[in-house]
């Protein structure tokens, strides 16, 4: 047995140990173990210990990924078993054979008892294009062997469409078959498969105004969408029942980035509809009327903020609850039993620190992780027959349920009179301190958020622990907000938006907590953008800038996402970030760089090619700055766009904690 394998099975049995049968409900004391020390950049790196839970039916078996050696396997663990029990189902980076792109185990569910579904994710090349590719197998818990669904035959992505949740295991797939001919090949049909001896039978077969189809929670076929990659044209068909045809619901003009479609979002197995819908300017939940088929009453919205998404009762006949973010993640459940089981565990471990990961079938043993701001996940099982509680894992089991730097949401004020929710770190070994250096950490996307809660890149708490204080803003253009927040983005990019990012340096050095000639700007993706564009406009509010996988020539990217998301959603996307895209590109800007970079990029990057960097430095060079005193770039050969390699997050940290120490010490 190779040492891989060995330490796989010592970090499996650990955790399987870990599950006891029943155990007092009472939180364990936090430790204080690195109270008076200081966390190393090589734990901050370290992928977690155990993430995504997912619990069995019968509550007998959990499906999860663990850390095992710098990497991440699927496993298999028994609850509460007396001898540890559990089987590695796969490494997360074997799922593919080669090492092009973002290749991973990505998500799994349990189908009954003995079925896994799994979706493998990777970034594949056809024709010269790269898109993202979905596959599905079964992984059968007795045999031990894994069963590709629906891959004869098909090419392109796949997407599941519905799962089973009770009798002989079967899912409903969404593939492309070119059987039917070249003037169908984009027009995907639709196959229910069963699990157990790979049979399917065609439940919905290709329609030349079809690119999507979508099942209800009996996994009957209802609804199909097509969207023109080149116009933007939507059409949507519905039909009541498998027998019935389909006939066209909805046909309209996409113009922005989304397109608020007032259908359907699920059909549960009782009929019963709910749509969630921004109609109101934020995202809500209503019902929907199947015989009029028009939105009916609003049934759940947050003030100010929209709702992520819903959860669904394990027997598909209601809905249990609406998920959202405010300044951390809330779940509202709707059933009094559940409802209950959140307040007995808050009351334990503190109010909104507890997130129900799973449960069984039944709602008797539940997987929850618990966490305060500034605290990893702790992943406990909760038996509510017996009313034990037992730890599953720690989330970093270095760290274990240690409170590291303090953690807070603030707003600010914008000087065209908006308010920006951010999420504010502080230095816990600089305690009370005042004029302390800072970080501007920008998110990606653009339309994605921060919030209170762990972050399993760590960056934040890593910046703090070397002494920054760290803003995270939720700028225009972040999602949760409303719709009228997320298209303030649009020609925004460059602008208004690194305006945002200049504020929250104002508002922090107005009270007291930073020295504003000491801050330095540091992010990735749409983050590494923003640091870029600060380095090249904004160098009198800031001292550095730390800039990785950014896609800092606009004009370029907007070509390449062309073949990537089509040329609708190209130009409502990065085309939309400015009025000249020449302007906001920083890179065709490179003698305006006033101060020191850091640029980070993978050469695996298919998301934002590394040829985006690859420019940019070419520019600088051309432009007389000077490498290791203007700019310092760091090309990492297997990092994709995600950091999926610890190797790859640690060296991103490491390279910045140089970087920082030389231009914005603490």
């Amino acid at each position: 047995m190779g040492s891989r394998a060995k330490s796989l099975l010592i970090a499996c049995a650990a955790l399987a140990m870990a599950v006891p049968g029943a155990l007092v409900a009472q939180q364990m004391p936090v430790a204080t173990d690195w109270a008076d020390k200081t966390v190393a950049l090589e734990i901050f790196s370290q992928l977690d210990q155990l993430s995504s839970p997912k619990m069995s039916p019968d509550g007998s078996w959990i499906a999860a990924k663990v850390r095992v050696d710098k990497r991440q396997a699927l496993v298999v663990l028994a609850v509460g078993k007396p001898t540890p029990s559990m089987q590695v189902v796969g490494l997360t980076e074997e799922a593919g054979s080669d090492k092009v792109g973002d290749r991973q185990i990505y998500s799994w569910r349990w189908l009954d008892n003995d079925n896994l579904l799994i979706e493998f994710v990777s970034r594949d090349n056809f024709a010269g294009e790269w898109f993202d590719n979905s596959r599905y197998a079964a992984y059968n818990r007795t045999t031990k062997k894994i069963v590709p669904l629906g891959w004869d035959g098909a090419f392109g992505s796949t997407l599941l469409l519905w799962a089973s949740r009770s009798g002989s295991p079967h899912v409903v797939i969404q593939r492309y078959n070119p059987v039917y001919g070249t003037e169908m090949l984009n027009h995907p049909e639709a196959v229910d498969i069963n699990v157990l001896t790979g049979e399917n039978h065609v439940v919905a077969r290709p329609n030349p105004i079809v690119d999507q189809w979508q099942a209800d929670r009996n996994g009957v076929v209802r609804f199909g969408s097509s969207s023109d990659r080149e116009t933007g044209k939507i059409r949507v068909v519905y039909r009541p029942d498998a027998e019935s045809n389909f006939k066209t619901l909805v046909t309209t003009q996409q113009t922005g980035l989304s397109v608020d479609l007032q259908i359907p979002s699920l059909i549960l197995k009782n009929n019963k509809a709910y749509s969630v819908n921004s109609k109101s300017g934020f995202a809500a939940l209503y019902e929907y009327d199947l015989d009029k088929m028009q939105m009916g009453k609003m049934i759940f919205s947050v003030d100010g903020y929209d709702i992520d998404g819903v959860d669904v009762a394990p027997d598909q006949m209601s809905i249990a609850g609406v998920s959202y973010h405010t300044d951390r993640a809330v779940e509202t459940y709707f059933a009094p039993r559940m409802k209950e089981i959140q307040r007995l565990l808050e009351e334990t471990f503190g109010k909104g620190n507890v997130s129900i990961e799973t449960t069984d079938a039944a709602e008797q043993r539940i997987v929850f992780a618990a966490a305060a701001p500034g605290q990893v996940p702790t992943y406990y099982v909760f038996d509510t027959m017996s009313g034990g509680i037992g730890r599953l894992s720690w989330g970093n089991d270095a760290l274990k349920n240690a409170i590291l730097n303090p953690v807070s949401s603030i707003r600010y004020p914008t000087t065209d009179g908006k308010t920006v929710e951010a999420v504010l770190t502080m230095p816990r070994h600089h305690k009370g301190e005042k004029n302390l250096p800072l970080i501007v950490m920008p998110h990606g996307g653009p339309w994605a958020r921060d919030s209170m809660d762990w972050d399993s890149y760590q960056w934040a708490q890593a910046m703090a622990e070397l002494g920054y204080v760290v803003v995270q803003p939720n700028f225009r253009g972040s999602t949760g907000y409303g719709q009228a927040w997320v298209d303030a983005a649009n020609k925004n990019w460059g602008y208004r938006m690194q305006d945002d990012l200049i504020d929250a340096i104002t508002y922090l050095a107005k009270q007291g907590m930073v020295d504003d000639k000491r801050v330095c700007v540091m992010g990735w993706s749409y983050g590494g953008y923003a640091a870029s564009r600060a380095a090249q406009r904004d160098g009198a509010h800031y001292r550095c800038a730390i800039s990785g996988a950014a896609p800092s020539d606009v004009p370029a990217m907007v070509s390449y996402d062309r073949n990537y998301l089509g040329a609708q959603l190209a130009k409502a996307a990065l085309g939309s970030a400015g009025a000249d895209l020449t302007d906001v590109s920083p890179a065709l800007h490179a003698k305006e760089y006033s101060i020191p970079i850091l640029i980070v990029h993978g050469a695996k990057d298919k998301r934002v090619p590394v040829a985006q960097s690859r420019t940019l430095v070419a520019r600088l060079k051309a432009a007389g700055k000077v490498e290791g005193k203007d700019f310092v770039y760091v090309e990492q050969p297997e990092n994709t766009h995600n950091l999926l390699r610890q190797e790859d997050r640690l060296q991103f940290l490491q390279e910045t904690k140089k970087f920082l120490d030389k231009h914005n010490p603490a």
